[in-house]
């Protein structure tokens, strides 16, 4: 995909560029059939167009995931893998409930100027990239919504005069993703000298961001998880700070759970493997979060680095997968595959946290045929690669 300029862009959102999205849409693209679909319409529009719409038809499917609009709303490629859909932009929104106007810094396509823009708040959405901005407005049209909408750059020209405000940097160049904050575009250091002294501020970060980068900033970090996957992070300053750390498990249903400390609690020592082995989700991993869960749960750690849990009584938590186990054994492809028969196992579901173990191979020399399932976690206990073969419960 090419991408679009902003005229092409204007001309996709008039009379003929309608047209060519409805009879683009039509043609039911696939990326596999892009060329085909692609001299089809060129029959009819231009060359330019034409590729435009189909494009913007391929970019409305994968959007489906994140917007339930998105048949109706304009992207780029670059800018819809990084932003942010639905789920999340609605409930960090909810941060700025106190506020009736918002600056977007860094805009994008308008995912979070979005989940903003509700309850009637007014929204000033920044970007330095016309197209995109461009894009934003009409995407926050879709869901009936508007804004005040200016092409800027962040850190060299007037910001707008807003009581609080989310900040999504660039993270992407070039095809390189950028994890240190200070190669960020703005970064926010940067971003934050330009604003008043605690000013209410909410950065959209990579979830492998470093806490050597975070430390240097006297916020919230939060992790959010979308349906069991890690997402983001964020980073509140000023009076969006609530807490120290935080760990969000959100659904696409609209669920939510959150788990948060001002301080990580004391880490436990490591224990044998138990009755029952816990994997914590993967935003509390990430928030530093696991030894607060091993004190609400009474479980101890089986590693000094896998973080994994271990108790001999079950305890409800939504904060980590829960396995009942019946074996523990050395990384033995012999004495597991043994272990499986005998026990009439004939499928599994494998797990790695820690191991060195090609699960794959492995499960390639198993001609398993039992009738039973069974989890086979590949890890470490106390320094040692080993297999637990659990049932979830």
């Amino acid at each position: 995909m090419i991408g679009l300029n902003l005229t092409t862009l204007n001309s996709l959102l008039g009379p003929t560029g309608v047209s060519a999205l409805a009879a683009a849409s039509a043609t039911g693209p696939t990326e596999a059939k892009y060329l085909v679909a692609l001299a089809g319409l060129r029959k009819k529009f231009p060359a330019e167009l034409s590729r435009a719409a189909i494009e913007t038809v391929l970019l409305r499917q994968k959007a489906a995931v994140k917007f339930t609009r998105a048949n109706a709303m304009y992207f780029s490629k670059e800018a819809l893998e990084v932003s942010s859909g639905e789920v999340i932009a609605r409930y960090r929104a909810e941060r700025y409930a106190r506020f009736d106007c918002v600056g977007d810094f860094g805009c994008g396509i308008g995912g979070d100027a979005i989940g903003l823009a509700t309850a009637n708040r007014t929204v000033v959405a920044i970007d330095s990239d016309p197209v995109r901005l461009r894009m934003a407005e009409e995407n926050l049209k879709v869901y009936g919504h508007s804004g005040n909408f200016i092409v800027a750059d962040l850190l060299t020209e007037p910001l707008p005069l807003v009581p609080a405000a989310f900040a999504d940097p660039g993270r992407r160049s070039e095809g390189k993703r950028f994890l240190s904050l200070a190669d960020y575009a703005p970064p926010p250091g940067e971003l934050i000298a330009r604003l008043p002294k605690n000013f209410p501020i909410g950065f959209k970060l990579a979830p492998g961001a470093s806490w050597e980068d975070l430390g240097l900033f006297p916020g919230e970090v939060e992790f959010i998880s979308v349906d069991g996957e890690l997402k983001e992070s964020v980073l509140w300053l000023g009076a969006l700070r609530t807490t120290a750390r935080r760990a969000t498990l959100l659904t696409s249903a609209g669920s939510r759970l959150t788990m948060d400390a001002e301080t990580v609690d004391e880490r436990r020592d490591q224990v044998e493997i138990g009755a029952y082995l816990y994997d914590p989700e993967a935003a509390v991993n990430r928030a530093g979060l696991v030894p607060n869960l091993a004190s609400r749960i009474d479980a101890s750690p089986i590693d000094a680095v896998v973080q994994l849990l271990t108790a001999e009584d079950h305890r409800e938590t939504p904060f980590a997968a829960a396995y009942r186990v019946e074996a523990v054994l050395p990384l033995d492809a012999k004495k597991i595959s043994a272990w499986l028969r005998s026990n009439d196992v004939g499928r599994i579901t494998a797990v790695k946290r820690g191991s060195l173990a090609d699960t794959d191979e492995l499960q390639s020399k198993w001609k398993l045929s039992g009738s039973k399932h069974r989890f086979v976690l590949f890890t470490r206990a106390a320094s040692q690669q080993v297999a637990v073969i659990a049932e979830r419960v």
